[in-house]
C-alpha cells in the first residue's frame, strides 16, 4: 500500500470490499500484511499485475489494477475474491456482502445494511446532501469521481421509502 494507484490511468480496474463493521488497528495491520503479500505475487497469464490497494475509513479495502502492462484473467480476479473470503474468516467480518452500504457522518464512514438505508433517509439521518459510498464502482475514474457522492446524485437515492 503505497498510494501508487493515484497515478494509475482512469481506466484502471477497481474492486471495493466493504467490511460489515469498522476494522480496528490490529485488523488493519493484519490486512496490510496479507494484502501486500498477495499483491506482490498477484499475476495474470504468467505476468505480474501492476496493482495497489488502500484501506479507507477503517471500512473499505480497495484494490486497483493498472492493466496497461498485463490484462487480468478471470483466475486473477478469483484469486482476489478468494483472498477476501479468507480475510472474512480470519477477521470474522463480511467483505463480500453487497447489501452492506455506508454513508459519511462527521468524516466517519457509518456502515448500514441496505434494508435499513431507506429508514435512515425517512428519519432524516441521511439527507440529499449526505455523502454516501458507492462500493459498486469498477474503474479509477469512478473511484475519483463517484465513490463518495451526495445521496441525491447516487444510486442509493432509489432506496427512499
Amino acid at each position: 500500500m503505497n498510494e501508487e494507484y493515484k497515478t494509475y490511468p482512469d481506466n484502471a480496474k477497481v474492486w471495493i470490499y466493504q467490511a460489515a463493521t469498522h476494522l480496528d488497528n490490529d485488523d488493519i495491520a493484519f490486512l496490510k500484511v496479507e494484502i501486500d503479500d498477495f499483491i506482490n505475487s498477484w499475476e495474470s497469464h504468467g505476468s505480474m499485475l501492476k496493482a495497489d490497494f488502500d484501506i479507507l475509513y477503517n471500512l473499505f479495502v480497495v484494490f486497483f489494477v493498472d492493466e496497461e502492462g498485463a490484462t487480468m484473467c478471470g483466475r486473477a480476479q478469483d484469486a482476489s475474491v478468494n483472498l477476501m473470503k479468507k480475510m472474512e474468516e480470519q477477521l470474522e467480518t463480511e467483505f463480500l456482502n453487497r447489501m452492506n452500504l455506508a454513508y459519511l457522518n462527521n468524516d466517519k464512514a457509518i456502515p448500514v445494511k441496505m434494508e435499513d438505508f431507506g429508514k435512515l433517509i425517512e428519519e432524516g439521518t441521511i439527507a440529499d446532501n449526505t455523502l454516501v459510498f458507492n462500493n459498486t464502482i469498477t474503474t479509477k475514474r469512478e473511484f475519483d469521481t463517484i465513490f463518495k457522492a451526495p445521496l441525491k446524485d447516487s444510486w442509493q437515492a432509489r432506496l427512499k421509502v
